[in-house]
């Protein structure tokens, strides 16, 4: 993913440009603070979650911006009366938390534990915690809340970039919709999609060359565990900071697991193959 930074001085200098060649709609306190909110809703939405992170307009404290709300999300929950703000769920047995994204139909699954990303060793195994499973109950969980109309599992998608493309140091699996062209796309080569393991079938999905392999049941947890997968898969020389990683819904059961590798000046972010407003 692209970071584009945006400072607090070039935002003002946005809205007061705007403010000056709309003022007349705007000679009231009320209309002003209503046109500067729908200004600030609109420059957001343009921008993506890491820049959103990485901005100085929201005050994040740098990339540990997911981690210091992490750990707010715990000590509310333990809280009396336990309360999950600012996130939307936490699990302190199978310590994990959910929280917004920063697009419309857009969750973050994050560990209560310290982990930086995707090269940390601990969570390529066959033990628990499991968090792309707990990544895709969220999904059935909270789109249709958003979306009433996409129940349909075979529309959900998760992700996690390479350590070159995240803006954060705290572990963060997306969770949304995937692109319809690329559920399509997979669901056309189903029948030459490996199963159980990556034996180089390669499918390009927006414009970029993925590993494909498929899982027949409906688990991602012990040896369908997608870093343990993944990890698994690699060569010697490769490393698994490189990685990214997404999973789709199957049709006919089970999952889709669609891994890239940066390379060059390729920064892999499989988060690119899902569409963060299920338009």
């Amino acid at each position: 993913m692209n970071i584009f930074l945006i400072s607090k001085s070039t935002f003002i200098n946005l809205f007061n440009n705007s403010f000056l060649q709309n003022q007349d709609k705007c000679k009231s306190i009320k209309y002003k603070n209503k046109y500067l909110l729908n200004i600030l809703l609109t420059t957001l939405t343009g921008l993506s979650l890491d820049t959103i992170f990485n901005s100085q307009v929201l005050g994040s404290n740098g990339r540990d911006f997911l981690w210091e709300k992490v750990q707010k999300c715990v000590a509310n929950q333990q809280g009396n009366p336990p309360k999950p703000d600012p996130c939307l769920y936490v699990d302190l047995n199978n310590r994990y938390v959910v929280a917004n994204g920063s697009h419309s139909v857009e969750y973050l699954l994050l560990p209560t534990d310290k982990i930086t990303g995707i090269e940390n060793l601990s969570i390529s195994t066959l033990n628990k915690p499991y968090y792309w499973q707990y990544a895709w109950e969220a999904a059935k969980t909270y789109i249709p809340q958003v979306k009433p109309k996409i129940k349909n599992p075979d529309q959900y998608g998760l992700a996690i970039n390479s350590k070159q493309a995240r803006g954060q140091d705290q572990l963060h699996i997306h969770i949304s919709c995937i692109n319809k062209k690329v559920s399509k796309k997979l669901e056309q080569n189903d029948n030459n999609i490996p199963s159980g393991s990556f034996k180089n079938f390669i499918l390009t999905l927006d414009n970029n060359k993925y590993n494909i392999m498929k899982l027949t049941n409906n688990s991602l947890e012990a040896s369908n565990n997608p870093f343990y997968l993944v990890k698994k898969s690699l060569h010697s020389s490769q490393n698994m900071a490189d990685q990214s990683i997404a999973v789709a819904k199957r049709s006919k059961g089970g999952f889709y697991i669609m891994n890239t590798e940066s390379s060059g000046g390729y920064q892999a972010a499989a988060e690119k193959l899902l569409d963060e407003d299920c338009k």
